[in-house]
């Protein structure tokens, strides 16, 4: 296991293999939240915004409801790849 740079500072006890991996399943779980209720994930993003004092509202709301299935389906691609190669490499 290699040092990690931050441990100088703080306590850094957790391994890269952990780190890829717990954001490999942070990406999993978004993205089937996109795909299965796609409308879910557009309120979450737009309950974010909000915090942020931004309003944001779809112009097309059935084309912002299929991208967001599109955009999920590649991001559980990208995860599920992230996962394995996480798993294979550390």
């Amino acid at each position: 296991m290699t040092q990690c740079p931050l441990s100088k500072f703080a306590c850094c006890c957790f391994s890269p293999k952990i780190i890829f991996l717990a954001i490999s399943f942070l990406g999993i779980g978004l993205s089937v939240l996109s795909i299965f209720w796609p409308k879910r994930s557009i309120a979450l993003y737009q309950w974010i915004m909000k915090q942020f004092n931004w309003q944001v509202a779809p112009i097309d709301e059935p084309r912002e409801v299929r991208n967001t299935v599109i955009l999920g389906a590649a991001l559980g691609i990208l995860s599920s790849v992230m996962f394995v190669v996480a798993q294979s490499k550390f």
